[in-house]
């Protein structure tokens, strides 16, 4: 028998709703000790409640290209081998749902494994075949995980290792899908015992939410038990709730421009969903959805054709991989059908029209945007002129990213696993990015920081420019660098000169350097892993198909770096698609330089072709208050430019 907290008493005398009918009789059965009797009617109140016809449509064609894939993993799952943060682990006859067999003990495998994704491919599987092993053995897992997992009485929402409460949101879809599978297929028991847990998980997301992102998901689980279980006391309530919430988080979290806080598409895209899921359960139930759902959605769904790089694929910011805008606003179109500018995205640029926009600011959350074209081989740069942001950050401001003529040019250092490990220092640090670091010291505007909630109503301190032959960005850094905070300002200019007389299309970076004394200064550029060739301070970096970058310094030492672990982690990119944990080692250009007080260098970032880079070198003088440098092409003619 499954003993969750929650007892049978209280469920059936406290927690469903007095008013429906069919309940009535429950709590006096319960006070004359007939809990069979109980559970036996209120089973049967509930297979007539849920409604799996309606909620499974068309699932078994869904499903279908996918049977061999959803077979396996609920073959899995039925032999108790569990995959978390990409780590399987196969269990004996008892499931340990508080278990970690990861090496070094990674936080995350546990909480992973709680969020149940198992359960959805055996529902899935049971759909496809009717295999009634698998609601069997589905029964039994359930009730050990009621057994094991106690819902805590008063712990915060980040505490516990089964009941943090993003795991008791996002599992709430999961299990919602199981159960509408296997509801006639389970004993009154397990369902009794079920939609007790569910109480407590709506209890739980009630009083112990949290904020940021999680907010988000914590809403979209107690929203799908709001609706699904009406029959719940205070299931009312909690639907009200939600959308208070939600609508206020809209103000709260999403920056005017449509960013969310944490200024992480990644996590910008799991609000969006989470969001999303709320509007199709709405739908889904026949009610109307509240107007500040979609408002909201369209704010967010915006940003994706903002910053998209020509693969129709956000920049990797932050703790964030790169996101498939196309398949995003594929799915926007079912909330948002006339935005013309999704359906050119959703239809890989075969319906619908292109923004009017190219090249773009997002003004609050300091994203820029420069974009030649629409066409896949454009010339494409980000500039991260951000505000730190409320979570996940990344020591980053000022980096750079590239793209041109169908390839990534000059990516960052990417994501990993939330551990303690090199690597994960290494991607949250400047010199995982494009940008600058002092006497060997990354930015630190982690140590100190503190987010106020008028901060979502604020412009990012950049300055920003369209004119007909070039575009500009400028912005600072100047939050200190080290433990000790070195005060040291560092501006830097972005240009991309689109139609530059004599000069083919590029970016060029303008950093100066402002502090009180003497310092070390090295500008760090990423490339991808090819043939590379330093030739004095220039670098050319070129893909098989002849495609390439070259790095051209004004001043300093050039160097290349590629897969160092010592003494620090440089030259590192991750395999997007494989996993968090893979990376592998790229060439890193570090161009070092030393300067007193003050200093002006110029780089010049220039996409080619056919395998042969135009620029061979530029020269600049490292006055601050300079203004022009040279660029000389490698047929040997030079060409003056003036920022």
């Amino acid at each position: 028998m499954g003993n969750t907290r929650l007892t049978d008493f209280r469920f059936f005398t406290a927690c469903l709703d007095p008013a429906v009918p069919e309940l009535a009789e429950l709590a006096p059965l319960a006070e004359d000790g007939r809990m069979d009797e109980a559970k036996r009617l209120f089973a049967a109140y509930v297979r007539r409640t849920l409604d799996p016809e309606r909620y499974l449509k068309g699932e078994k064609e869904r499903l279908a290209p996918d049977a061999e894939k959803i077979a396996e993993a609920s073959r899995r799952a039925m032999e108790h081998t569990f995959v978390s943060c990409r780590v399987p682990y196969t269990f004996g006859e008892v499931i340990d749902w508080t278990a970690n067999p990861t090496y070094n003990n990674y936080c995350e495998w546990p909480w992973q494994l709680n969020r149940h994704p198992e359960w959805q491919s055996m529902a899935e599987e049971y759909l496809l075949t009717g295999d009634e092993a698998i609601p069997a053995e589905w029964s039994r897992q359930f009730m050990s995980w009621a057994v094991q997992a106690q819902v805590p009485e008063n712990e915060s929402g980040f505490a516990t290792i089964c009941w943090r409460t993003i795991e008791t949101g996002l599992r709430m879809k999961r299990w919602t899908y199981a159960i509408h599978a296997f509801l006639y297929a389970i004993d009154d028991e397990v369902l009794t015992v079920f939609c007790k847990s569910v109480w407590e998980h709506g209890w739980r997301l009630r009083n112990f939410c949290t904020s940021h992102n999680w907010l988000i998901m914590e809403m979209a689980g107690l929203c799908q038990i709001a609706l699904f279980f009406p029959f719940f006391r205070e299931s009312a309530e909690w639907l009200a709730y939600v959308h208070r919430r939600l609508e206020s988080e809209i103000g709260a979290q999403v920056y005017p421009d449509g960013m969310q806080y944490e200024l992480t598409p990644g996590y910008h895209q799991v609000c969006v969903g989470n969001y999303e899921d709320v509007v199709d359960l709405i739908r889904l139930h026949g009610d109307e959805v509240p107007d500040y759902l979609l408002k909201g959605l369209e704010r967010m769904f915006s940003v994706y054709p903002k910053i998209a790089a020509p693969d129709f694929r956000t920049p990797a910011v932050n703790d964030s991989g790169r996101e498939n805008a196309a398949r995003i606003l594929k799915e926007a179109l079912l909330y948002l059908p006339d935005r013309s500018e999704f359906r050119y995205f959703a239809s890989d640029r075969a319906e619908g029209e292109p923004p009017a926009y190219k090249s773009i600011l997002l003004d609050y959350s300091g994203m820029v945007i420069f974009r030649s074209s629409w066409e896949c081989d454009a010339l494409w740069a980000y500039m991260d002129a951000s505000p730190f942001g409320k979570a996940h950050q990344h020591e980053d401001k000022l980096s750079v990213q590239l793209w041109a003529y169908g390839h990534e040019l000059m990516p960052e250092a990417g994501t990993f696993d939330y551990d303690t490990s090199e690597m994960r220092r290494y991607v949250l640090s400047t010199r995982g990015h494009n940008t600058a670091r002092i006497d060997g010291f990354d930015q630190n505007r982690r140590e100190g920081y503190r987010w106020l909630p008028e901060d979502i109503a604020k412009k990012a301190d950049v300055r920003f420019d369209i004119g007909e032959s070039r575009e500009t960005v400028e912005a600072s850094y100047d939050e200190g660098y080290g433990p000790d905070k070195l005060r040291v300002r560092h501006t830097r200019k972005l240009i991309f000169l689109k139609d530059e007389p004599g000069l083919p299309s590029m970016f060029v970076s303008v950093d100066r350097f402002e502090a009180g004394e003497a310092h070390d200064c090295q500008l760090i550029w990423h490339m991808h892993d090819n043939p590379t060739v330093l030739d004095g301070r220039a670098v050319h970096n070129t893909f098989p198909d002849g495609v390439g970058l070259t790095v051209a310094s004004s001043s300093g030492g050039m160097e290349l770096a590629r897969g160092v672990r010592s003494p620090e982690f440089q030259g590192w990119l991750p395999k997007f698609g494989i996993g968090d944990v893979e990376h592998y080692p790229v060439p890193t250009v570090l161009n070092t330089f030393r300067f007193d007080k003050s200093r002006r260098v110029v780089t010049v970032l220039c996409p080619y072709r056919e395998g042969k880079p135009p620029v061979r070198s530029v020269e600049a003088s490292p006055d601050i208050d300079s203004d022009a440098f040279r660029v000389t092409l490698s047929d040997g003619n030079a060409v003056t430019v003036r920022e």
